[in-house]
């Protein structure tokens, strides 16, 4: 048996605690000496006290504990509850690194120090492709899903050659998202494949555009957008169709991140 204080080191918790869980009937001690009133614990009241504390990081509170202590929850019962709780905190937890990264590239775009961007003015040819709507709350999302259904469609093909698939930003953000427009490049071979996925085909027109490169997981969106809007400013051009961004990295290679062109048509003002 333990004394309090030498089970509340081994359990990592504190004598209060302990205590406290007696009091609520959460817990109580093997034997508590009559005269001292002391209390003592046994070494298989670990695996108590473990469940305990898994539980409330769990979020349970007191009394829910008791009630599934009482149902004599197995280990395995415990390993699925935390599995779950550690996949949440993870998600979580990169939900928060997306937040600080978009906040690293606002906060960029305010220095001095912020990184060049090679910006392109080119004529982009017309372009037949195959054409389907598409709705996102989160941009990079939307190039996640476009990456996945080009290499669902592509599958087939041994020599898939870029633009792979095309974004482009048919509307502004509103309360239900992004709308936009998913585009790949017609080809014989995905017909049956795009008529399955409600594709219709459309031409889409010759335009003059500024454009530059970048990785989808740099999180750089914002800086690549300044720099366009001051080059649009300085060359007082305007905007004169929806954004694109051309898919550029073949599916295929399983890369974790896309690269895409960027191509914000243009025309004099």
């Amino acid at each position: 048996m333990f004394m309090i204080g030498d089970f509340a080191q081994l359990a990592r918790v504190s004598t209060r605690v302990l205590r406290h869980y007696d009091r609520i009937g959460l817990l109580h001690p093997i034997h508590v000496d009559q005269s001292t009133g002391y209390r003592f614990y046994g070494a298989a009241q670990l695996a108590d006290i473990n469940r305990i504390v898994a539980l409330r990081d769990l979020g349970f509170g007191l009394a829910e504990i008791g009630d599934l202590l009482e149902t004599s929850m197995s280990p395995s019962e415990l390993r699925a509850m935390l599995t779950l709780k550690q996949a949440q905190a993870k998600a979580e937890l990169e939900a928060a690194e997306r937040r600080l990264r978009g906040i690293d590239s606002r906060i960029l775009q305010l220095e001095d120090s912020a990184p060049s961007i090679d910006l392109v003015r080119k004529t982009v040819p017309a372009m037949t492709v195959w054409t389907m709507p598409y709705q996102t709350a989160h941009l990079g999302e939307a190039l996640d899903a476009l990456s996945c259904m080009v290499k669902e469609m592509s599958q087939h093909i041994e020599d898939p050659v870029p633009p792979y698939g095309i974004a482009r930003w048919t509307a502004d953000y509103d309360e239900e998202g992004f709308p936009m427009e998913f585009a790949v490049p017609l080809d014989p071979r995905l017909e049956e494949a795009a008529a399955r996925g409600g594709f219709v085909e459309e031409t889409l027109p010759q335009v003059e555009v500024v454009s530059t490169i970048r990785s989808t997981d740099s999180d750089d969106l914002h800086v690549t957008n300044a720099a366009i809007g001051r080059w649009i400013e300085h060359e007082s051009a305007q905007i004169s169709g929806p954004v694109r961004e051309v898919l550029l990295a073949d599916p295929h290679l399983g890369a974790p991140e896309q690269i895409v062109e960027v191509q914000v048509p243009i025309s004099a003002s």
